[in-house]
């Protein structure tokens, strides 16, 4: 296989406003001089020869890397910031490229771990590491957009945790982001806000939390969704803390 161009070079032969390139990314078998004593890296996984590339990535290709690399933490704010970039260039993913390029990812970093399965008590689910002052439940009644939260109407029949994808495809569009930004508020109240006693940045641990919903609370289709929207969700819609305090009347302190 032909070494291909990939990064940010290849996106700048496509986009002249991407950000400027440090240094040159390339699949390729073997190793690449450095050009004028460029640093240059290269990647190389047997099944890359499976896919039909051309000498350097399009735009297309360049989305479904930056895709496929999302779901793990290594340079997760820049993979992020690039999507939304090729997202507000139409950019779309390349299904089998993506399903190749997931495969090595997990073989190259390891398995995602985070399930939501039938089975699953909640108390299974939240980990015992966290130290939270409200019931889990009730936090999420705090910052819900109607009169329940809307992950109540994914869950499959009978279950506490684990999810029916169906029944989250039969939301409308804007529903399903409502829902992703309610999981996000929520976390970023019981992990960062509550705990600082409301003095950590709402958009810094907002954006935190968006980011370990991706990486290590979820797996599958639910961060795919995520990612692919993220040019929708890379920052809150309201001012989710005043409507976490406005509705404390919803909230269960633990031992209560």
């Amino acid at each position: 296989m032909k070494p291909v161009l990939v990064g940010s070079r290849a996106a700048r032969l496509h986009f002249g406003d991407f950000r400027k390139p440090k240094d040159w990314d390339f699949f390729s078998p073997e190793k690449i001089p450095s050009p004028e004593g460029e640093r240059v890296e290269s990647f190389w996984h047997p099944r890359l020869e499976e896919y039909s590339w051309g000498n350097y990535a399009t735009p297309d290709e360049l989305y479904t890397i930056k895709v496929s690399h999302a779901f793990w933490a290594n340079r997760w704010p820049k993979h992020i910031q690039d999507i939304a970039f090729f997202q507000s260039k139409g950019c779309e993913r390349i299904p089998e490229l993506y399903d190749l390029l997931y495969d090595i990812w997990v073989e190259h970093y390891g398995k995602k771990r985070a399930r939501l399965r039938a089975g699953t008590k909640p108390e299974e689910f939240f980990t015992a590491s966290v130290k939270r002052k409200y019931d889990h439940d009730s936090l999420h009644a705090s910052v819900a957009y109607y009169d329940k939260p809307l992950f109540n109407a994914i869950l499959r029949d009978g279950e506490a945790v684990a999810v029916d994808r169906a029944k989250f495809e039969a939301l409308p569009y804007e529903d399903k982001l409502r829902l992703v930004r309610e999981e996000v508020y929520a976390t970023a109240l019981e992990r960062k806000v509550i705990p600082s006693n409301y003095q950590d940045s709402p958009l810094d641990a907002y954006r935190w939390a968006l980011q370990q919903t991706v990486t290590s609370y979820s797996k599958g289709w639910f961060p795919l969704f995520i990612v692919e929207n993220v040019n929708a969700l890379l920052k809150p819609d309201v001012d989710y803390v005043v409507r976490h305090i406005d509705n404390a009347d919803r909230l269960i302190l633990l031992g209560e």
